[in-house]
């Protein structure tokens, strides 16, 4: 099984849309939560299941919310790098370089 990095920024963007969908209706961000973790045990186990989009960077969506999470293999490891939602700029969903 992999091991599990998630970056500071792909930190931040998980909790401020946790919030974001709590202030919206209560229970509604540990919903987000639930779907994310859920979605994260199955990259954890097999990460090759979802499909490269851009060099080494893979994309999983959730099912209910609209993001990705967009990571990386490196090893026995995967980094994620953005819970990025999916009204944002495209551009902007891939890290320039890896950061470990």
């Amino acid at each position: 099984m992999y091991r599990i990095i998630i970056t500071e920024k792909a930190e931040a963007e998980y909790e401020n849309a946790y919030w974001y969908y709590e202030e919206k209706r209560s229970g509604l961000g540990a919903s987000y939560e639930h779907e994310t973790n859920l979605l994260l045990k199955t990259i954890k186990a097999n990460p090759l299941l979802f499909q490269r989009k851009y060099k080494q960077y893979r994309e999983a969506l959730l099912k209910r919310f609209s993001y990705f999470i967009v990571y990386e293999i490196v090893f026995d490891v995967v980094v994620i790098h953005s819970f990025f939602h999916t009204s944002r700029n495209p551009a902007k969903k891939h890290p320039r370089k890896s950061r470990l």
